[in-house]
Order: structure tokens, then C-alpha cells, then sequence
């Protein structure tokens, strides 16, 4: 009942910069040194230091957000039930999905023709999806896997086959790593070894790996409950960042040296690769939970915001953050320079739209419930 009267201010605010940091990856992509012209348009010139800010945040950020969305979810399911929670995330992931998809297709392709400089007619296409909104999926995924365990556990219970549910329980990642202190330490080594295990199968990329998206949620929807380990990262989030940055550094000397692409790579990279992934994964995550509640801990109105603003400005921001680096290739100026500016008009749009048209609207409500303190 303790944690139920705790407000996560600071957790929550972190969950929507993770979100808004969409926007810097994404406007990062076509001035980054090696990425592929046929997968994004790319400027003629490029940066390495743009590369160094895209690895950073992309190493943590992901991860980072499946942690606490477990961590939610299990403050959802404590509070009210679970019931409440499938319906809740129905409603504020699957309606998104069904209506912000389509605007994709709507949006996306002839976006890309036109940074490709080819053909820049209009055209609709569901090839690719579902973009930027995978990690969408994944928690619908979530929703439907935690639905049929639980469902099955309780016909079976109903019928004297309670015996045969119980296995269910191992079926339930979220309850199986929540479960195990060995996966909850202060000192994350066992979790950082099952991460890499899973991970390294396709290179620790979360798009293609469910699972391993699972697991982060899993460890979140665990830490919910172990105020220990809670207390612990705000104390020691300092020390957590400054190991952090030592294995980031030692990350970036080495990921150069790996091509996804290249099957002959995988035995002498990907398990390193993925171990370090891993590594600064859960380290970043601890330290950055313990800073925003030892720091940010209490109710900021403008936090509160930019929270709220997060998941409508993720939505709609790749149209708007690719087209317009798409036509600042056209300007011969320093692409450190049009970045930030893609970044800056990107978050001015999306905070104006939010506040004019979405937050006190029925969509703002579809996606993030009633305003309440």
C-alpha cells in the first residue's frame, strides 16, 4: 500500500524525455557518417560528433523507456488490476496505432521520395510499417502474452488444474524476472548476462527482438516493488553514470568495427557488441532512474508538460523532423548546424500543436488520460 501513495514524478518526466529524444535520433539519421542511402536520405556532408550523439542516446534510450513502462504497468496493476491495465493500454496504444499508422503511410513515403530528389508525386503505402511506432507493437505484444497466461492460469485453476497453470507463471517473463532477486541487484550482473544471451541473436537491436524488449519491461515491472533497489540508484546514480561513461567509451572504440551485415562479424563482435550494449543499457537506466528521483522527484508543472507532450509529439514528429532535414540538404551550411535546427522547429511544432489542438481535446485525453496532479 506504500508504493501506491508514491507519485513518480521524476520517472515520469524521464519517460518523456526518452520519448522526445526520438526527435534527436531521427533528425540525426541523414548527417551521420555510414548510413545507407537506400534506407534514409542522406546529405552530402556528414559528422562524426552527430554519430557520437545518435550512439549515446540510442544505447540507453529504448531500454530505458521499457523499463519504466514495466515499472507503470506494474503500478497500474497494484493500484487497480489487471483487467484495468489491458483495457487501459487498449485504449491508449491500440487506438493510437489503428489511426496514427495510416497517417504514416499517408505522410512517410512520398517524404522519402522527395529527400531522395526522385519523383516527388503523392503516394500511400503500408510498406515498412510500422516505422517509428514499433515499439507500439511491442507493448500490444505485451498486453495479449501477460492476457493469455494469466487467462489460462485462471481456467485452469477453475478447474483443478491449477498444477498445470503454475507453469504458466514461467511463461510470464514479467513475473519470472521480477520474481528473482538475482535479476533485481544492486550489482546487475545476472541480468546483464541473460540481456546479452538473448540480445546477441540479432545484434541487440529491440526492433526485431520482442523478447529482449520483454525483459527490459520485465526488470521495470519488478523494480516497482523493490523500493531497496529504488533508493539505492538515487543514492548511487553518480557512481552509476561515471561507470557508464567509462564502458560507453570503450563501446564506441569497438562498434566501429562491426558490420551488422557481415556474417563472418558475428562470432567476433556480436557477443562483445551486445555485452557492452548491455552493459550501458542497465547502467545508464540505474543512473538516470536515480536521478530523476532524487532530483526531479517532485511535481513541476512545466516537467508535467513536456510529459504529457511526449507521446503526441513522438507520434507525428518523423514526417515532420524528415522533411524538414530532407530540405536543409539544399543549404551549403554546417550539417551540426542543421541539425539542431531540424531538432529545435521539429519540438516548436509539436509543443504548439500539442498545446492548441491535443491537450485539452478527446485526443489528448486517448493519450494520456485526464489531467490530474
Amino acid at each position: 500500500m506504500e508504493n501506491q501513495q508514491i507519485r513518480y514524478y521524476g520517472l515520469d518526466a524521464l519517460r518523456g524525455m526518452a520519448m522526445l529524444l526520438g526527435v534527436v535520433l531521427h533528425a540525426a539519421m541523414p548527417y551521420m557518417v555510414g548510413i545507407p542511402e537506400s534506407i534514409w536520405p542522406t546529405d552530402k556532408n556528414s559528422s562524426e560528433s552527430i554519430n557520437v550523439i545518435f550512439e549515446f542516446i540510442h544505447i540507453w534510450r529504448m531500454p530505458l523507456f521499457f523499463i519504466l513502462a514495466g515499472f507503470f504497468a506494474k503500478l497500474v496493476v497494484e493500484k487497480y488490476s489487471w483487467n484495468y491495465w489491458w483495457k487501459n493500454r487498449l485504449k491508449r496504444i491500440a487506438l493510437p496505432l489503428l489511426i496514427f499508422t495510416p497517417i504514416m503511410a499517408a505522410s512517410i513515403p512520398w517524404i522519402w521520395t522527395y529527400g531522395w530528389d526522385k519523383n516527388q508525386s503523392y503516394f500511400f503505402t503500408l510498406e515498412g510499417t510500422p516505422w517509428h511506432l514499433w515499439f507500439l507493437w511491442h507493448l500490444i505484444y505485451f498486453v495479449f502474452f501477460s492476457f493469455l497466461c494469466i487467462t489460462a492460469g485462471s481456467v485452469l485453476q477453475k478447474i483443478r488444474l491449477g498444477f498445470i497453470g503454475c507453469y504458466l507463471s514461467y511463461l510470464n517473463i514479467f513475473s519470472w524476472v521480477a520474481k528473482y532477486k538475482i535479476f533485481q541487484s544492486q550489482y546487475p550482473i545476472a541480468l546483464i548476462a541473460l540481456l546479452t544471451l538473448i540480445g546477441m541473436w540479432t545484434g541487440f537491436d529491440l526492433v526485431t527482438n520482442p523478447i529482449l524488449s520483454a525483459l527490459f519491461f520485465a526488470f521495470g515491472y519488478g523494480l516497482y516493488k523493490n523500493t531497496k533497489l529504488l533508493d539505492f540508484m538515487k543514492k548511487y546514480w553518480l557512481q552509476y553514470l561515471i561507470a557508464s561513461i567509462i564502458f560507453f567509451g570503450i563501446y564506441l572504440s569497438i562498434y566501429k568495427n562491426l558490420d551488422p551485415l557481415d556474417e563472418s562479424t558475428h562470432l567476433t563482435w556480436f557477443i562483445p557488441y551486445s555485452l557492452l550494449k548491455a552493459i550501458n543499457a542497465i547502467l545508464f537506466s540505474y543512473s538516470f532512474i536515480g536521478l530523476a528521483e532524487s532530483e526531479f522527484g517532485n511535481y513541476s508543472p512545466t516537467l508535467r508538460y513536456i510529459s504529457d507532450s511526449s507521446y503526441w509529439i513522438y507520434l507525428i514528429h518523423l514526417p515532420l523532423v524528415a522533411f524538414i532535414t530532407f530540405y536543409l540538404f539544399r543549404f551549403p551550411i554546417f550539417v551540426e548546424l542543421k541539425f539542431i535546427i531540424a531538432i529545435l522547429l521539429t519540438t516548436i511544432i509539436g509543443l504548439i500543436t500539442y498545446k492548441l489542438l491535443v491537450r485539452s481535446s478527446i485526443i489528448g485525453i486517448l493519450l494520456n488520460g485526464k489531467k490530474i496532479t
